[in-house]
């Protein structure tokens, strides 16, 4: 017994190293995966981090971002619900990239390189590509809001089943809402963007076609769940309100396209719902000035209406999310978006803890939740309309007023969005 300990402890001694944690084997294929979407030359990112090299020159830097959990951004609460993809760092990716730092930041060997196969929202195939009728180059600094009437080539009744934008100038676009024109609304928004040059506008047409999604910096396009999608017919638009934002970039020309995968016809429809308070839009959401946490709630049973906004549904009947957004403006400080259950339990579907105007991600669910008759999908918002927490206009900061519903990035709003499919 003694030899064999003895032997043991000898073989322990003699057992190769755990190998130290270097950039080819470890942390590149992890700053790939999360971080490459936005820092690549000519994306949103202000430098790129494709290169060890590239991470060197930022390294004190990114390591903080990273600790602090401003980079990869993910706002999202994890206590909330599972998500996939889950764009965020876990606990001990942020310590192994911090270790590695902290012992030198070991290179080693370019043959150790190896892409992770992490789940990732991208589009699987393009099917259409709609492109901007025009380059456009924005005319006001550092923010545009841009509406763009796009044509609708199908001739026959076609389902949207996924979607990308392909922005022209990734780094000059702050993100992008995109909806479809039903064929009735066609003729009024071509009538304002007649060439396709585009109009200055912040309003969306939440009433007059269906949301498709939304592109934000990183964004590779998604799928939408297996089997459904959204139906588009004849004769109808493509709707794209684009932020520009020209701070880091200055005045350059755009010409982004939507690439589009489609289907003939789907097992399932889907609709993409806002969930607001109509009553917010007439002036009823106030936030009073200086006012630290003033909050709007808002609930409402989707099973009851659902077929006034796709007539394949059936009022009454459960119904799955897949995911779901979130979307106020600068002054929004956090935001839940929840199942309440008939019995008065909760189910989270999206907890922002702590907003941010610039990070509007959507998330989709790992596993889909049920919203049955009776159940109440909610929508609550918080802001901080303190007097320390207004921007900065210059060398001035602006004074706390009173807000309320409004398009502009000047004004507020509250609004949930979520992928729906029959259950």
């Amino acid at each position: 017994m003694a030899r064999l300990s003895l032997a043991l402890v000898l073989l322990a001694a003699c057992a190769a190293p755990e190998p130290r944690v270097s950039w080819s084997r470890d942390i590149g294929p992890l700053v790939q995966a999360k971080c490459a979407g936005c820092h690549v030359n000519g994306g949103i990112g202000p430098f790129p981090l494709t290169t060890f090299a590239e991470f060197m020159n930022v390294a004190e830097t990114a390591r903080l971002a990273i600790i602090q959990r401003r980079m990869p951004p993910w706002p999202a609460s994890k206590s909330c619900a599972e998500y996939a993809p889950d764009g965020s760092l876990s606990d001990e990716q942020v310590s192994m990239i911090d270790r590695w730092l902290d012992d030198g930041a070991l290179e080693g060997s370019a043959a150790d390189f190896k892409a992770l196969e992490t789940p990732q929202n991208a589009l699987s195939r393009v099917d259409l590509s709609v492109p901007m009728m025009k380059a456009f180059t924005p005319s006001r600094s550092p923010d545009e809001y841009r509406c763009f009437v796009l044509d609708w080539p199908q001739t026959e009744t076609t389902y949207i089943t996924g979607y990308a934008l392909a922005p022209g100038n990734a780094a000059m676009i702050h993100h992008a809402d995109i909806f479809f024109l039903n064929p009735s609304a066609a003729a009024k928004y071509r009538g304002l963007d007649p060439d396709g040059s585009g109009y200055t506008c912040y309003s969306l047409p939440v009433l007059e076609g269906g949301w498709i999604g939304t592109f934000v910096p990183g964004s590779r396009g998604t799928d939408f769940p297996d089997g459904s999608g959204l139906k588009v017919e004849p004769g109808s638009k493509i709707f794209i309100q684009t932020h520009y934002n020209t701070a880091y970039t200055g005045r350059q020309s755009d010409l982004s396209a939507l690439n589009l995968r489609l289907e003939a016809k789907v097992r399932k429809p889907g609709v993409v719902l806002a969930l607001a308070d109509l009553k917010w839009m007439n002036g009823d959401m106030v936030i009073p000035a200086y006012a630290p946490d003033a909050v709007h709630r808002y609930e409402e049973d989707p099973t009851l209406y659902i077929s006034a906004f796709n007539r394949a549904f059936v009022d009454g009947q459960p119904l799955k999310v897949w995911a779901g957004t979130l979307h106020m403006h600068q002054m929004g400080s956090k935001a839940t978006f929840e199942i309440v259950r008939k019995d008065g339990s909760r189910d989270c579907i999206t907890d922002l803890p702590r907003w941010d105007f610039h990070w509007q991600l959507p998330y989709s669910l790992a596993a889909p939740k049920t919203v049955s008759p009776g159940d109440r999908l909610a929508v609550e918002c918080h802001w901080n309309n303190s007097q320390k927490n207004q921007p900065w206009l210059g060398a001035s900061q602006r004074v706390s007023r009173e807000l309320n519903w409004g398009a502009k990035t000047d004004d507020e709003m509250c609004v949930a969005g979520v992928y729906l499919t029959p259950q």
